[in-house]
C-alpha cells in the first residue's frame, strides 16, 4: 500500500508539473511545424522558393538559458526541380526533372537576440525575439528501394513570440547544405544531375541544397525548479 501511495504521488506531481500554474517557468517546448520546402541544385541553381512543396513535422526545444537553446526537429517533406525552367546549357543539351520525398532530422543551436521567456524576476526578459541557428542534420530517403542517408549543415534565422504563459508562435527559414551531389538523382533519366558538367564532385563543392520555411506553435513543458525570495 505504501509503494502504491508513493507511486500515485509521483504520478500526480508529474501531471501537476505538466499542466503548470500561473507564472511557472518551463525549460522545454514541443509542438508542430508546417510550411514549404524547396530545392537548389543543378535543376535550380539560383532561384529561392521555386516549386514549393508541403512540409510538416515537429520540434522540441530545450532552453539552456534565456538566450541559448538546443532544438531537435523532424519533418516529412518533398522537393522538385526542372532544368527547363532555366537558360543553363548542359552537355549534349540534356534536360531533366525530378521529385523526391524524404524525412529530415536535425539538431540545431539557437541564439536569441533578446532574453526570451515569461521570467517574472528579470525585467530584461522579453516576450519576443529574433534568433539565428546552426547545426547538423540528415535527410533520409529511398533510391530503388534502397535506404539512403544524406548529411547536411543547417543554418538559418527565425522569430518567436510568447503570446500566453505557456504558448509560443514563430516563423523560421533555414538552408540545409548537403554533403553529396546526387540528391536530385531519382532515376536514369536525371542521373547526369550528379556532376552535370563532368568536372568532378566532392563534399565541399557539391551544389545540392534544400530549404524549409515554416511556422510553428509550441507549448512549454517541464517546469523549472521554483525560486524563493528572502524575507526581510
Amino acid at each position: 500500500m505504501r509503494y502504491n501511495g508513493i507511486r500515485f504521488y509521483l504520478v500526480f506531481t508529474f501531471i501537476l508539473c505538466s499542466l503548470g500554474i500561473a507564472n511557472s517557468q518551463y525549460v522545454c517546448e514541443i509542438g508542430p511545424i508546417g510550411g514549404v520546402s524547396y530545392y537548389n541544385g543543378d535543376a535550380n541553381s539560383t532561384t529561392p522558393f521555386l516549386e514549393n512543396n508541403l512540409m510538416v513535422g515537429g520540434i522540441f526545444r530545450a532552453n539552456i538559458t534565456t538566450r541559448s537553446v538546443l532544438k531537435l526537429d523532424f519533418a516529412r517533406a518533398s522537393v522538385s526541380g526542372n532544368t527547363e525552367n532555366f537558360p543553363n546549357k548542359f552537355p549534349q543539351d540534356q534536360q531533366a526533372k525530378f521529385e523526391r520525398d524524404f524525412w529530415d532530422l536535425g539538431l540545431q543551436y539557437e541564439l536569441n537576440f533578446f532574453k526570451f521567456g515569461p521570467d517574472q524576476w528579470d525585467r530584461t526578459v522579453k516576450c519576443h525575439s529574433p534568433y539565428i541557428l546552426i547545426g547538423p542534420g540528415m535527410a533520409m530517403y529511398q533510391n530503388s528501394d534502397k535506404n539512403e542517408y544524406a548529411y547536411n549543415l543547417t543554418f538559418g534565422l527565425g522569430y518567436k513570440f510568447k503570446f500566453a504563459n505557456r504558448f509560443n508562435v514563430g516563423a523560421e527559414w533555414s538552408m540545409r547544405k548537403l554533403f553529396r551531389d546526387d540528391f536530385d538523382v531519382t532515376n536514369s533519366s536525371n542521373k547526369f544531375l550528379d556532376d552535370s558538367y563532368n568536372i568532378g564532385s566532392n563534399s565541399i563543392k557539391n551544389n545540392d541544397w534544400y530549404s524549409f520555411a515554416f511556422i510553428y506553435l509550441t507549448m512549454d513543458i517541464i517546469k523549472r525548479k521554483g525560486r524563493c525570495t528572502e524575507l526581510r
